[in-house]
């Protein structure tokens, strides 16, 4: 038997990559690649099962509507409430927009804000804040009107009490009257200046603005006010609104001392107050 010897290749075996990372520090490595992951699987398989959940629930006959909680209600009622959210009973309550009834309940006038929840298996609770109001206005007849400015109807509710309609009447407000609509906001600044003044009057001294019968814009950042029993007209700045108050409170009795008749107090100008008489013609 004849050997020949083989040829030696011109060709350079393959060369296998090495590393010189240690094994423990590829370890760390794929484990923290892990942990960014795994976040992600988790949340997508949350995300599924939720969606699964929510349509086994909207499927499910025993999630029927049967009733609604409501809370909050003073001058509205359940069937008001009811009518107005579209709502039928039977609905399924996880197919029921929570966000879209509390829209529909906002679209009343004496609703301010409704919150809607679910209670399984069968009702929905609904959280009522009612619109109060905080003076009459005369825009060629008289409406109500709420700190937030949004007119309000100018007939008394079966449930206000006397106290809820005790109000003054804001005059001298100039808007126009095609614009004027129950349920939507008044847009007027002097309007709003008005109400702020009164919420900030109310604030500090209640029980003298029990005595304000009426409100109307002056000119130059003033306000007037009317004072019930002899209809005493107050004038004053309207700013600082509780330095205003303190001052005219500590002037009346003098007022009434040394002009047992006055017709108006104005305290607009710096350092004087002016005392105008019934008698025609006084001043002091």
């Amino acid at each position: 038997m004849v050997f020949k010897k083989a040829k030696k290749s011109g060709k350079r075996p393959m060369a296998v990559p090495t590393t010189n990372k240690p094994t423990h520090i590829l370890k760390k490595i794929r484990l923290r690649r892990m942990l960014y992951v795994l976040p992600v699987i988790l949340i997508i398989g949350l995300v599924l099962a939720g969606l699964e959940i929510s349509q086994l629930f909207a499927a499910s006959s025993s999630f029927k509507l049967n009733a609604m909680e409501v809370q909050g209600l003073r001058l509205l009622n359940g069937q008001d409430v009811l009518a107005a959210s579209g709502l039928q009973v039977g609905d399924n309550i996880f197919d029921v927009d929570l966000e879209t009834v509390g829209s529909r309940l906002e679209e009343l006038t004496w609703v301010k804000q409704a919150l809607v929840v679910r209670k399984p298996p069968d009702r929905l609770i609904v959280s009522i804040v009612e619109r109060r109001r905080l003076a009459w206005v005369e825009f060629g007849q008289i409406y109500g009107i709420d700190s937030d400015g949004v007119l309000l109807p100018g007939r008394g509710e079966a449930m206000e009490s006397y106290r809820d309609l005790d109000l003054p009447v804001v005059r001298g407000v100039k808007c126009g009257l095609d614009s004027l609509k129950v349920g939507r906001v008044v847009a007027d600044s002097v309007m709003f200046q008005m109400l702020a003044w009164w919420q900030q009057a109310n604030a500090f001294d209640a029980e003298f603005c029990m005595n304000v019968s009426e409100i109307q814009p002056l000119e130059d950042g003033c306000i007037s006010l009317r004072l019930v029993g002899d209809g005493v007209e107050v004038r004053l700045p309207i700013d600082q609104v509780g330095e205003r108050l303190s001052v005219l409170k500590k002037l009346m009795g003098r007022v009434y001392r040394e002009c047992p008749e006055p017709s108006y107090i104005d305290l607009r100008f710096a350092g004087q107050v002016v005392v105008g008489s019934k008698n025609a013609g006084r001043q002091s």
